[in-house]
């Protein structure tokens, strides 16, 4: 089979590609061709929009909506959320809906899910305000946790629902500052 490889093949057509590049391209429009994709690797030229007819182009939202139950899907988590206040499926959420569970009332909200953080807390320490630090201390790593899981940065919600709970843990060992006294 070797010998019917013919070497000079190859090496005739780099060399007529060597000698088109000397010489100034053509349109297609000028030699009259039909336009065919194409590949350049070095010189960008600027082309057109090439969108054919009834391409969807999905909102942001979408593609963030997507990719997020994609990850979840690949890590085996339901999409579905049912606590005593609220069911969620995050597979048909609206953005209305998800702006909703994150308003200041809503389930995911500041005051709601600093709540459910502090009397957590609280309750894992067996309620004993001396380890407050301790527990300011496992809140802060989990804080860092999730940051480092985000890429460095979490959202402001997130920022705001940090300093309510550390205000309610202030607030938790205060009370018990005032009984002492």
């Amino acid at each position: 089979m070797a010998d019917r490889i013919d070497t000079n093949y190859q090496k005739g057509t780099l060399q007529t590609q060597q000698q088109d590049q000397s010489q100034p391209r053509k349109t297609a429009a000028e030699t009259g061709a039909q336009v065919t994709d194409r590949v350049s690797l070095g010189n960008v030229e600027e082309t057109g929009e090439t969108y054919g007819p009834g391409l969807k182009v999905a909102s942001a939202y979408e593609l963030l909506r997507s990719l997020v139950i994609e990850t979840l899907q690949d890590q085996g988590v339901a999409l579905q959320v049912s606590t005593d206040e609220v069911d969620i499926d995050f597979a048909t959420m609206t953005p209305e809906e998800a702006q909703e569970l994150i308003s200041e009332d809503g389930y995911f909200g500041v005051e709601q899910t600093s709540d459910r953080i502090v009397d957590f807390a609280v309750n894992a320490f067996g309620n004993d305000p001396e380890r407050l630090q301790e527990m300011k201390d496992a809140i802060d790593q989990g804080f860092l946790e999730a940051q480092e899981a985000f890429g460095g940065a979490l959202p402001d919600i997130s920022r705001q629902t940090y300093e309510a709970i550390m205000d309610k843990l202030d607030a938790f060992a205060a009370q018990f500052e005032e009984s002492k006294e």
